[in-house]
């Protein structure tokens, strides 16, 4: 069974920073170029880059060949195509901070995933919506189309509304009236309505997807949150609907709170010794 719901492509995620005089458009159309490239789209092509973004032609064309010049992209000609370049490199090693968090994170998803029996996965946050970094599959016949590194954005996923939920109230907004669409019968189609889910979510600590991303699918994610009560990450525990009855789901619900009580208390003990 295939998961969908990833990222919608394109730039469309605009703020109110954007009438201020601080915000420079041609650098920000640049980005929204580099945005564009993840692990499901490793590679661009011209008219591609202006479907996704919605430049003109001649504008994309010259932002990638500047991108180009200063290696931060590399055109093949066999290809027609850009892929990243060394310029990103040393970005990338930054972002690879994240590693520590996740080999320290591995074992407590693991045993969740034992426990529980279900494929579980962790995700943080980035300005283009929920990164999967790492997942555990099911030893279940169940298995889903989402490779690690994927980004989520679709207000059905359980663990992308917790990554919304504890962002300001004016950018949850921004994202529910940019970004809502209904993927299922069972999704809320409202503004309204999401904006109080989030906010019911955000007290709870957990949140579900109740076939509302993907029919036949179910997931229920909880957070872990830093000492200053911010997001770190979401562990999410998903499986298929005849999987997640009332019983089944109070017994998932259970196994994830205590594993997110332990991986809480862990990293902050990591953090405190250095």
């Amino acid at each position: 069974m295939a998961r969908t719901g990833g990222r919608r492509r394109g730039s469309g995620r605009s703020g109110p920073e954007e009438d201020g005089d601080l915000f420079v458009r041609a650098l920000a159309r640049g980005l929204s170029i580099l945005a564009l490239f993840d692990v499901e789209h490793p590679e661009w092509g011209l008219n591609a880059v202006t479907d996704s973004t919605g430049l003109s032609k001649t504008t994309a064309y010259r932002m990638l060949r500047t991108l180009e010049a200063r290696d931060f992209l590399v055109y093949d000609p066999k290809t027609e195509r850009y892929h990243l370049g060394g310029a990103m490199f040393p970005a990338a090693y930054l972002a690879m901070s994240y590693v520590g968090f996740v080999r320290a994170a591995r074992p407590f998803l693991e045993r969740l995933g034992r426990t529980t029996g279900e494929m579980v996965e962790l995700t943080v946050g980035s300005a283009e919506g929920a990164v999967v970094v790492d997942e555990v599959p099911t030893t279940n016949p169940f298995r889903l189309n989402r490779p690690t590194g994927r980004i989520l954005s679709s207000l059905g996923n359980s663990s992308f509304r917790l990554h919304v939920a504890h962002r300001p109230q004016a950018e949850q907004r921004r994202i529910v009236e940019t970004f809502q669409n209904q993927s299922t019968p069972s999704s809320l189609a409202h503004p309204e309505q999401v904006m109080r889910r989030l906010a019911g979510e955000k007290e709870a600590g957990l949140a579900f997807d109740l076939e509302e991303q993907d029919q036949g699918v179910c997931a229920v994610s909880a957070p872990i949150l830093e000492r200053d009560g911010s997001l770190k990450a979401v562990v999410t525990i998903i499986a298929p609907a005849e999987r997640f009855g009332a019983r089944s789901r109070r017994v998932k619900v259970e196994a994830l709170r205590s594993t997110v009580a332990e991986m809480t208390k862990h990293l902050a003990e990591r953090a405190s010794k250095g």
